[in-house]
C-alpha cells in the first residue's frame, strides 16, 4: 500500500482520526488476535501435515505461493532449524482446499486445526471473534435502497484482487501463521490467511476506509460492500467512470480483480442476485435459475422414487 497517499486521502476526506488504526496497520501490520504462546510437549515447533485435500489444489497452491514470494508477501522455503533461529517456537497450520459455490477449489490455511482438542490448541482457538467484527451490506440493505430511490441509476462492480493478500499482519504473530509446502519446507506468511478467525474483521477496516474515501472523492450515491466486492451506485446522468475509480485505487495501492471488475451498466450481479438500476428489479442469475429448475424436474418424473434423506 502507498501509505503517504492513504494518509493524504484520509485527511482530505475528514476520516482521521477515525481510521488512524488503518494507517498503523499498513505500517506495522494488522493484529490477528494471536497471543504469544507455546504448546506443551512441543519445545521448538508444532508442524502437522497438510490435509489430503491440499493435493487436489497443489498446482494452484504452489502457483499462489510462488507469486506471493515474488511479491514479498511470503518468504521461504526454510528448514525448521532456520525458522527456529528467528523464532524459538513456531506453529504451522495444515493447508487444505474447499469447494467454492462455482465448483472451483479454494486453498485454505486451516488455522482451526486440530479441531475440538484442548491438549493441542489451534491458532484460531486463541482469537476472540468479537474483537474482529465487521458489517456487510446484504440483500435486504441493497433492496431497501433501490426500492426507495425513484430516479434511474447505474451500477458497477469493483472487487479487490486477492483481498486478504493485500493486507499485512503483525510480524510478532508470523510465527503462528507459517505453513508447510509440499516438500516439507516452512513458508513464512506475512498476509491475512484465508481461514483465520480475525480475517474478515481485520480486512474490514481498510476495506471500509477505502469505501469511505471513494464515496468522498467520487460522484456516487452510495457504495455497498460484501467482503471484498463493492457495488458502486451513481445517477444515470453522472459522468463518473469506473476507470477513474481504478486509477485512484491504484494510486493508493489497492489492486482490482480484473475478472470481476464491471463498468457502469443498468444491471450488475451482487450478493448472488442480478440488480437492475433502471427497472428497479432483482432476479436470480440465469445459471442459478436453470440449476434450481433442474433440481425440481427430477421430482416430476412419473413413478420416480426417492429416499427421504436424499430429498
Amino acid at each position: 500500500m502507498n501509505i503517504p497517499r492513504w494518509k493524504e486521502a484520509l485527511e482530505q476526506s475528514n476520516l482521521l482520526p477515525e481510521f488512524e488504526d488503518v494507517l498503523i496497520g499498513f505500517e506495522k501490520g494488522f493484529d490477528q488476535g494471536i497471543p504469544q504462546h507455546t504448546i506443551d510437549g512441543y519445545k521448538d515447533y508444532y508442524t502437522p501435515p497438510n490435509h489430503s485435500s491440499a493435493l487436489q489444489a497443489r498446482l494452484k497452491i504452489e502457483a499462489s505461493m510462488k507469486k506471493d514470494v515474488e511479491e514479498g508477501q511470503m518468504y521461504g522455503p526454510y528448514t525448521q532449524d532456520q525458522v527456529n533461529r528467528q523464532f524459538p517456537f513456531f506453529q504451522t497450520s495444515p493447508l487444505g482446499a474447499v469447494i467454492n459455490g462455482n465448483g472451483s477449489l479454494r486453498p485454505i490455511n486451516d488455522l482451526s486445526f486440530p479441531h475440538g482438542q484442548d491438549i493441542i490448541p489451534s491458532v484460531n482457538s486463541f482469537v476472540d471473534s468479537d474483537e474482529f467484527q465487521t458489517m456487510w451490506d446484504d440483500f435486504n440493505v441493497v433492496a431497501k435502497f433501490i426500492k426507495g430511490i425513484k430516479e434511474p441509476i447505474l451500477l458497477a462492480i469493483f472487487d479487490w484482487e486477492k483481498a486478504y493478500r493485500q493486507i499485512p499482519t503483525r510480524p510478532d504473530q508470523w510465527r503462528y501463521l507459517t505453513v508447510q509446502d509440499f516438500e516439507g519446507g516452512i513458508m513464512l506468511d506475512t498476509r491475512i490467511a484465508f481461514g483465520g478467525v480475525a480475517g474478515c474483521g481485520s480486512f474490514g477496516r481498510p476495506a471500509d476506509a477505502w469505501k469511505r474515501i471513494m464515496m468522498a472523492e467520487f460522484d456516487v450515491l452510495t457504495i455497498f460492500r460484501w467482503v471484498d466486492n463493492n457495488l458502486f451506485v451513481k445517477q444515470a446522468g453522472s459522468g463518473l467512470r469506473m476507470t477513474d475509480v481504478v486509477k485512484r485505487s491504484n494510486e493508493l495501492g489497492v489492486k482490482k480483480n480484473k475478472e470481476k471488475y464491471k463498468p457502469f451498466a443498468k444491471e450488475q450481479k451482487f450478493v448472488g442476485f442480478v440488480w437492475n438500476g433502471t427497472g428497479k428489479t432483482v432476479r436470480l442469475p440465469e445459471e442459478k435459475l436453470a440449476k434450481l429448475i433442474a433440481q425440481v424436474l427430477v421430482f416430476l418424473e412419473k413413478d420416480a422414487e426417492f429416499w427421504y434423506n436424499k430429498v
